[in-house]
């Protein structure tokens, strides 16, 4: 339990530089290129999510692979633990992305500066 507390702020850290300077732009750039010139806000907003999280679930299961190992030295398992803990991160965090944190954080983003507030 206290190994999983203190793993949770470099962890966190990690997460934030790969989604701020890996993740981020070319993430943005592919979803774009897939979408049609006038798609609904709608796709936009599944399809830059879905670009966003794949990635992210690919770099932080490796993280997630490469911490767990370094506790049990089985560096012979990194594949296999990273494969199978990819699998298992993207059923659960692109719903959870999809269907919950990113309507939810739109809609409080909406409340605190509803359209129209927020001069340029």
């Amino acid at each position: 339990m206290k190994a999983s507390w203190l793993g949770m702020p470099p962890a966190y850290c990690c997460a934030l530089v790969l989604d701020w300077f890996v993740v981020s732009g070319p993430a943005k750039k592919v979803a774009f290129r897939l979408l049609p010139t006038f798609a609904s806000p709608l796709k936009t907003v599944m399809t830059v999510s879905t670009c966003m999280v794949l990635p992210m679930v690919f770099f932080m299961s490796l993280y997630g692979a490469i911490e767990g190992l370094s506790h049990t030295q089985a560096w012979n398992q990194l594949l296999l633990l990273w494969g199978t803990n990819s699998l298992k991160n993207v059923a659960m965090a692109l719903p959870f992305q999809l269907l919950i944190a990113g309507p939810l954080v739109r809609k409080v983003f909406r409340r605190l500066f509803p359209e129209g507030t927020i001069l340029d």
